[in-house]
């Protein structure tokens, strides 16, 4: 084990959903502590601007992958890519989500099989891809990005709360199957924070309110905030943490009435 318990120097780490947002700021915090990191999105534009971003401000290794984590061949293919350029996976962040909001009669059989494809299928696919060279490592770290919708009830979460707690369950599901292995899988649940993704929603006065109101530090949280808790998942030091769901959330889902 490295004298750094938080370094990622010569580690090489993959993203998916890299390009903005969570996933950005994931990567943002691999690449400062000094892994190379690969991210994987279907947009080529944006994951190529993003990469470039990142390693600007870091002097890190960031190379960007265009990969639709839904689709096997494509996954299998880009797994393939990686190891043959770089020789190994160190670390496998499973960020890549998206969302379809409205009660059980409003979610179409559609909406159901792109945000399930997306937010649990993907994950899934990623790491049936990763894990047969984390094993020959002896060593892996994965986190996947679930959220507070997945370990509670929200209104508007018919079909995104159950994919998440679908990845949650996953997450505990490999934990017990790789740790044997040097692999260790945990998730994160973030709360509301500002992105690209819900910036319309946190717009509007009286939802921001709402969320704000559920939430005991009164406010949404900020991306730096998310950081640490991922850090800590990625590196040589929390070997011993695995199976677990981190709540980042303000304390929202442990305040009653």
């Amino acid at each position: 084990m490295t004298t750094n318990l938080f370094s990622l120097s010569q580690q090489v780490a993959v993203v998916t959903g890299g390009g903005s947002g969570i996933g950005k700021a994931m990567a943002e915090t691999l690449a400062g502590a000094e892994a190379k990191v690969i991210l994987l999105g279907r947009t080529k534009s944006k994951i190529e601007e993003a990469a470039k971003e990142i390693q600007s401000q870091t002097n890190a290794e960031v190379i960007s992958l265009s990969c639709d984590v839904t689709d096997k061949e494509q996954v299998t293919q880009a797994v393939s890519t990686i190891i043959d350029n770089h020789g190994r996976i160190d670390v496998l962040i499973n960020n890549a989500g998206t969302a379809a909001y409205g009660s059980v009669e409003e979610i179409s059989e559609e909406d159901w099989d792109h945000v399930f494809a997306t937010n649990l299928k993907s994950a899934f696919l990623m790491t049936q891809a990763v894990v047969p060279h984390m094993k020959k490592a002896n060593y892996g770290r994965i986190i996947n990005t679930a959220s507070v919708a997945g370990g509670v009830s929200l209104f508007f979460s018919s079909v995104y709360g159950p994919s998440k707690a679908g990845l949650i369950h996953l997450t505990k599901q490999l934990s017990g199957e790789l740790a044997s292995y040097g692999i260790t899988v945990n998730a994160i649940s973030p709360w509301f924070f500002k992105t690209d993704f819900n910036a319309e929603s946190l717009e509007d006065d009286e939802f921001r309110q709402s969320v704000e109101q559920r939430t005991p530090i009164k406010r949404t949280g900020r991306l730096d905030e998310l950081k640490t808790s991922v850090l800590y998942l990625a590196a040589p030091g929390s070997s011993y943490v695995n199976g677990q769901n981190i709540y980042i959330d303000g304390g929202m889902t442990s305040f009653g009435l």
